[in-house]
């Protein structure tokens, strides 16, 4: 198995027989909850928008060969029909790129299909049956559409008015034969397109998910289910730049359990990972939405709250210690009882995330020295707040 897919928890070894009618297939993967749906289709529609450029060139060209081909058979009304094309090309180029126009990147698949069939079309009127000597190009253009839009139904929607076109002007120009083979060549094309679009959406969604669960690990601590600390430092490193920017508040809590060494050489190792566990737990539960907490590492947690002034921050740091201080933390001996320490920082004249996470550290280590058990104020946020007349 590959190092970015590694088998699914539960699943046979590689090699391994399989049991079941067919013993071979891979487990479906699970369905998508709402909000992954929505991500998922965001990922799609950035795909299309992306192909798109190359696409429409690729397509035209197309088009445009066609016509240049019905010019040197020295076939009637060619020069016109070939400037009539360049126009509908012309047209259709205006989806190429992204623009100002309020349409979704499926709206530009559809138009551009739309004008580039439509310049197919044209053979009508040149040639004796010239629905037909358009139709292989619809076919392949149709299979086209089929691997860049991963989402059948609105594979459909792009592909459902050319068909429609197609049915229509065959049954007014072509004899009925032709018409009815021609008509189940595109009804043909258009299944397949669906089902290159459907399996393509299946191989897309995996991989999504894949990346998905690749991109959590990365971002969370395994253990607690904290933000890890590099990711932690990302995000707080964006807020803080936005309320430099701004002039916005921000505050950080640095925690520390107090005597986690003892727990673990007491309790053992599992006791102290319960007692993390439940640390990032209260604090999830004292902690704002826009709130979120991260392990730097060992026992030292960091919480990151915008839009918080240094009264707020205080209030719920100790809102954070008390209810981890009354929780009794299962054990091989009985229950147990922990404490934290917090060291409360707010931006004030700091220019970095170091700065602030140093100011909170120090906080933090004057709670250490003053008992343990406690919540502090950095001392430049606390002159600064004095100065205010918020904190006495």
């Amino acid at each position: 198995m590959s190092v970015f897919f590694p088998r699914p928890r539960g699943a046979p070894p590689a090699g391994a027989p399989g049991r079941g009618l067919f013993p071979h297939r891979r487990p479906r993967a699970p369905p998508l909850t709402p909000e992954q749906a929505r991500q998922f289709d965001e990922c799609a529609d950035l795909a299309v928008r992306r192909l798109l450029p190359a696409l429409g060139p690729a397509l035209g060209a197309c088009v445009l060969m066609l016509g240049v081909w019905d010019l040197l058979l020295g076939l009637p009304n060619a020069p016109r029909l070939l400037l009539l094309r360049l126009a509908l090309v012309a047209a259709g180029a205006l989806t190429w790129f992204t623009s100002r126009l309020p349409w979704s990147p499926t709206w530009r698949c559809a138009v551009l299909f739309a004008t580039h069939t439509a310049a197919l079309f044209l053979c009508a009127d040149s040639v004796e049956h010239g629905l037909m000597h358009g139709a292989p190009a619809l076919v392949a253009s149709m299979l086209t559409i089929g691997l860049v839009d991963p989402r059948p139904l609105r594979c459909l929607l792009v592909l459902a008015v050319p068909v429609l076109a197609f049915a229509v002007l065959g049954a007014l120009a072509l004899p009925s034969a032709l018409w009815l083979a021609g008509l189940a060549a595109c009804g043909a094309a258009l299944l397949l397109a669906l089902g290159l679009s459907r399996i393509n959406g299946c191989l897309r969604r995996e991989v999504w998910l894949r990346e998905q669960q690749l991109l959590d690990a990365c971002r969370h601590d395994s253990l607690s289910g904290a933000l890890s600390r590099a990711y932690v430092t990302e995000l707080a490193e964006r807020d803080l730049t936005l309320a430099l920017r701004h002039g916005r508040p921000l505050a950080v809590a640095m925690i520390d359990i107090d005597h986690f060494k003892g727990v673990n050489d007491r309790h053992g190792h599992a006791a102290g990972d319960a007692v993390i566990r439940a640390l990032v737990a209260t604090c999830l539960r004292s902690l704002r939405g826009s709130d979120y907490i991260g392990r730097l590492g060992g026992e030292e947690f960091v919480c990151v709250m915008p839009e918080t002034r240094a009264g707020e921050a205080l209030a719920c740091a100790e809102r954070i210690r008390t209810g981890f201080a009354a929780l009794r933390v299962a054990s091989t001996v009985g229950p147990m009882r922990c404490t934290i320490s917090i060291g409360v920082s707010v931006l004030e004249r700091h220019g970095a995330w170091s700065e602030l996470l140093r100011d909170a550290d120090a906080a933090l280590y004057q709670a250490k020295e003053a008992g343990r058990n406690r919540t502090l104020l950095s001392p430049s946020a606390l002159r600064a707040e004095r100065a205010a007349g918020s904190i006495w």
